[in-house]
């Protein structure tokens, strides 16, 4: 695939990650969700991106959305698995977006519902321990994270200022969220406490860093960074308190937007390997990748956005 369609697909992902619809429409096949589930976004149907969830061994794919007149994306499970939330993109008849909204629903498909419909461009939710969700808008003008309680309908704006503050993703213990900005010359990750507090630069070297996540035990980051043409996409890993990064995964290929498993052991990730683009797992340590599933031939459609979360 040329640079530029790799970057544009990227660049998709990075601006991506109405009424009650018919949900759950896929049967599962045999799995056993040892190891838990991944959910990610596919437009292998229509060309249409809709949410599924899939065993980490690879069976009981499962398609929960139907939205034909949206693009369903970024979906994350709850700490407990019970619930999803992600972006649902609202498009005119000519396919331009006018709003993308906040959505949850039961983690089998069932009882979907809208979060956050303002207007505006509503990105990226995860989820804190208590049921409280961020995400970024740019209902100010610029991309600012915001904070929504459990069972709120206001949500309170955590960072100001003009740069770009993307992909907030809540630390396990609800205490600190992770995200990227570019307050600075490119794109870093950055960390702050849950109210929006003592922001911290973890990234300051060349490069662009995006797509943070924790570890499970909430001690590591792993994220996206991008260094240039010849390097392209790889994996990354930094202490939360920072430090020097380590490699996770570096190929020709590109590596985007991982999830680390339940257990700290591996991590989920988008890539080309699979053109156009496909969901591999790797252990977190390093070593050989595989993978997540055989069944979406190339040219079918492309896997995005995974998230890798407990069964329920």
């Amino acid at each position: 695939m040329p640079r530029e369609a790799i970057r544009a697909a990227a660049t998709t992902l990075i601006v991506a990650l109405s009424g009650c619809l018919d949900t759950n429409i896929t049967p599962p096949v045999a799995g056993t969700d040892e190891g838990g589930v991944i959910v990610f976004a596919s437009n292998r149907s229509d060309n249409n991106y809709e949410i599924y969830r899939v065993g980490a061994d690879g069976l009981g794919l499962r398609r929960l959305t139907n939205a034909p007149e949206a693009n369903d994306r970024s979906p994350v499970l709850s700490p407990d698995g019970s619930q999803i939330a992600w972006e649902r993109e609202i498009a005119t008849a000519t396919g331009d977006f006018t709003a993308v909204e906040i959505w949850i629903m039961n983690a089998d498909g069932s009882n979907p519902r809208v979060a956050v419909r303002n207007g505006s461009f509503n990105r990226s939710p995860s989820w804190g321990p208590a049921g409280e969700i961020a995400f970024s808008s740019r209902l100010t003008g610029s991309d600012q994270i915001y904070r929504l309680a459990a069972g709120a309908t206001d949500p309170v704006r955590l960072t100001t200022g003009g740069a770009a503050d993307q992909y907030p993703r809540f630390s396990p213990d609800g205490q600190r969220i992770v995200f990227q900005s570019n307050r600075g010359l490119d794109f870093d990750i950055y960390v702050m406490s849950s109210g929006g507090g003592g922001i911290t630069n973890l990234t300051q070297l060349g490069g662009d860093d995006r797509f943070p996540t924790w570890t499970p035990d909430g001690s590591r980051i792993v994220w996206t960074r991008f260094e240039g043409e010849l390097n392209g996409f790889d994996l990354y890993s930094i202490a939360a308190s920072g430090g020097t990064p380590g490699i996770v995964i570096a190929t020709e290929f590109n590596e985007l937007a991982p999830s680390v498993s339940p257990d700290g052991s591996s991590v989920v990730y988008q890539t080309d390997r699979s053109p156009p683009f496909g969901l591999y797992i790797a252990p977190l340590a390093g070593g050989a990748a595989r993978a997540l599933r055989a069944d979406n031939p190339a040219g079918s459609g492309s896997d995005l956005g995974p998230w890798w979360g407990p069964a329920r």
